[in-house]
């Protein structure tokens, strides 16, 4: 089995014991709470990954720190990802899992991209008046891009709106380019 084959039945098998068990959002919740901790501590992905490592050393590790908190869904994929050397593809799992949860429940993914992050209340209103042009529940998957300057950029069911101050600025000089050259009479 491929590595982004064996990535993606992880995914589905952690959405199926969740489904099972009803806890798709605390699956969701935990996974992204163990991505941010393995990626944010250097320590600890040196730990994870370490080869001489033994196996039961790192089984203890992810228990120690997410057997409290995570649910025994995410624990056991976890951890059987880490054992298996898989510590750096969580965040493919994590990715997939939220994929597969959203296209389960109909809920539609609307990619946002922003100079800045949003506030809560530009959230919100994004969420309200995407959901009802689509008639679909939405969730937003949001990136900060400064490179844009300003505005918005929009990537939902296959469709781009583009408001960024950095596309209008790209118009604006591809349209100089195309203009014709004035001359003296």
């Amino acid at each position: 089995m491929r590595t982004s084959e064996t990535i993606e039945t992880l995914a589905r098998v952690l959405f199926e014991l969740a489904t099972s068990s009803d806890v798709v959002d605390a699956v969701g919740a935990d996974l992204g709470s163990v991505v941010s901790a393995v990626r944010g501590h250097v320590d600890l992905h040196q730990a994870l990954t370490d080869t001489s490592l033994p196996e039961e050393k790192k089984r203890d590790i992810m228990r120690d720190i997410f057997g409290e908190s995570a649910t025994p869904e995410t624990l056991a994929i976890v951890t059987l990802m880490v054992q298996r050397g898989m510590t750096d593809q969580l965040g493919d799992v994590a990715r997939l899992f939220s994929e597969i949860a959203e296209a389960e429940r109909g809920v539609v993914v609307a990619e946002v991209t922003t100079a800045i992050e949003l506030d809560d209340a530009l959230r919100a209103k994004l969420v309200k008046q995407i959901s009802a042009a689509l008639d679909r529940p939405v969730t937003l998957q949001e990136r900060v891009d400064e490179t844009i300057l300003g505005g918005i950029r929009i990537n939902v069911a296959g469709r781009v709106l583009d408001g960024t101050v950095a596309s209008q600025l790209d118009g604006v000089r591809q349209a100089l380019t195309n203009a014709r050259q004035g001359g003296e009479a």
